[in-house]
């Protein structure tokens, strides 16, 4: 059930980002198109993305790392001699 939650939490993660950058995007071309100068992409919006996007690669990264370890401290494909 948690490795559910995991990737609903994901999922859902990148698609708000996904609608940031698409709307960002869109709110530059359209006012573009309605004053006829160039209207950069928002600087903020890409930071935001940058930011979220580590952010879940670290807690997937960490949540299924964690998942890996036995209980003696050891992952389960280590090769330690101390097992």
């Amino acid at each position: 059930m948690k490795d559910k939650t995991m990737f609903i939490l994901a999922i859902g993660v990148m698609a708000a980002i996904l609608t940031a950058i698409v709307g960002d995007y869109l709110v530059a071309a359209l006012e573009t198109q309605s004053t006829g100068e160039a209207v950069d992409v928002s600087a903020e919006v890409m930071t935001l993305v940058q930011t979220a996007l580590g952010g879940v690669i670290g807690i997937l990264g960490g949540y299924f790392g964690a998942k890996g370890m036995k209980k003696d401290g050891h992952c389960e494909a280590c090769s330690c001699e101390d097992k």
